[in-house]
């Protein structure tokens, strides 16, 4: 009934409207096309493209990826499309201050998965992924600044670690990274052209 009802609404707006003009050319030019509607179709497919384009550049200014959207409510713990249930670590891996900030409260640190370090399972989250891919770039491009700073970091900031248990604190740690985290998600996006791809490969196998 519908697919009836269109095409007699088709004829019937073919009908009344076939004798209108314009006096621009190419509006005439522009309306003949449309009121041909045989055309409907072909027109219609030429104008899906870059409705499409629209949509995937705008997906990949926000993720790099064409199901962003969709993933950003199912690659989640906690959240009513959740796919992903955040277990505890089965080995406390806490030597750094975003590993700390990734077992503060759930609703705040937003973890996303396990990951694995040194061999054993650790919880991670994007403000832990960033942090490391960092590292790694500034791994990459200045090895002698990284050393130093590794070494200065593996002595006093896993002594700092040692003593931070509460989850409060945790989620104090959390917040008060922000502003780091911000920064390193620049020097990542600087550095690489699928800057999401490094920050997604952090902690896995």
């Amino acid at each position: 009934m519908v697919i009836k009802t269109i095409y007699y609404k088709i004829n019937e707006w073919k009908t009344i409207n076939s004798n209108k003009t314009y006096n621009n050319p190419l509006l005439n030019i522009l309306y003949q096309l449309l009121i041909k509607s045989t055309l409907w179709p072909i027109i219609g497919f030429i104008l899906s493209w870059f409705v499409l384009d629209v949509v995937l550049m705008i997906l990949t200014l926000f993720g790099q990826q064409p199901d962003y959207f969709i993933q950003a409510y199912l690659n989640t713990s906690e959240w009513n499309l959740s796919q992903k249930i955040s277990p505890d670590n089965l080995y406390k891996d806490e030597h750094y201050l975003c590993t700390i900030a990734a077992r503060g409260h759930k609703k705040i640190v937003k973890p996303k998965r396990i990951g694995y370090r040194h061999g054993h399972i650790v919880i991670v989250n994007r403000q832990l992924c960033i942090a490391n891919a960092f590292e790694q770039i500034l791994e990459e491009r200045l090895p002698i600044v990284h050393k130093y700073i590794r070494k200065f970091y593996d002595h006093y900031g896993y002594n700092f670690a040692t003593l931070i248990h509460n989850s409060y604190y945790k989620d104090a740690i959390y917040i008060i990274m922000k502003p780091l985290e911000w920064l390193f998600l620049f020097v990542i996006y600087l550095h690489d052209i699928h800057p999401e791809d490094r920050i997604a490969m952090q902690y896995t196998k």
